[in-house]
């Protein structure tokens, strides 16, 4: 059989208190979600009618026109 470590030890290998929750919860909870407030470039996405880039596409007013073909 192995050993057990013990708790005191694992959290001295994670590096402290904090480092040991913090992998604990990342592993339990998934890892955090992005906000959708950050700022990203956007030209790469693809358009949701044609599937080309939106870089590729014309603006006219608000909109974008998806490029023809």
């Amino acid at each position: 059989m192995t050993e057990k470590t013990t708790w005191r030890k694992r959290v001295r290998d994670a590096g402290g208190l904090y480092q040991w929750a913090n992998a604990t919860l990342i592993r339990l909870a998934g890892p955090p979600q992005l906000s959708p407030n950050v700022p990203r470039d956007r030209g790469g996405d693809p358009c949701a009618h044609c599937g080309r880039p939106r870089r590729d596409h014309r603006p006219e007013g608000e909109t974008l026109l998806c490029p023809e073909g």
